[in-house]
């Protein structure tokens, strides 16, 4: 007899290996999101400070101004898209019980069907040697 979860078994084992793609997919999105403020911050630092005129001081103002709210955005992304993963996590390792669950449960199953099994064929070939038996003692008499 198979196992009468087999089919959400299978569910299950997709959905684990969707979840297991997801965390993949959002720590390389937190990686991305993580050296791009690093690349902020090394642009931001190597912004000129020699400053030669009233114009050169309003531009560098201006480029770090824009740098620093950049670089804010920056690390804001990379906040939630740790916690995407975070999340991504979490629901990869609740299909992952579930999974295991299943799996447990149908461990369990096989066991019962060799047991089951087992006991069939020690049952007909304790048929067959009583069988024999009762000839024996037949033709012997």
């Amino acid at each position: 007899m198979t196992f009468p979860l087999a089919g959400l078994l299978r569910v299950r084992g997709v959905q684990e290996r969707v979840a297991a793609e997801d965390v993949a997919r959002a720590r390389t999105e937190v990686r991305a999101a993580e050296a791009a403020a690093e690349q902020a911050v090394s642009s931001l630092s190597a912004i000129a400070t020699q400053i030669d005129d009233p114009a050169t001081l309003r531009a560098m103002a201006a480029a770090r101004a824009a740098g620093q709210a950049s670089l804010a955005d920056l690390q804001v992304l990379a906040r939630l898209r740790r916690d995407d993963a975070a999340t991504a996590e979490a629901a990869h390792v609740e299909a992952r019980r579930e999974l295991k669950g299943l799996e447990r449960l149908e461990g369990a199953h096989r066991a019962r069907e060799l047991e089951t099994e087992a006991r069939a064929e020690q049952n007909a070939l304790d048929e067959i040697a009583t069988t024999r038996a009762g000839r024996s003692e037949g033709s012997a008499a």
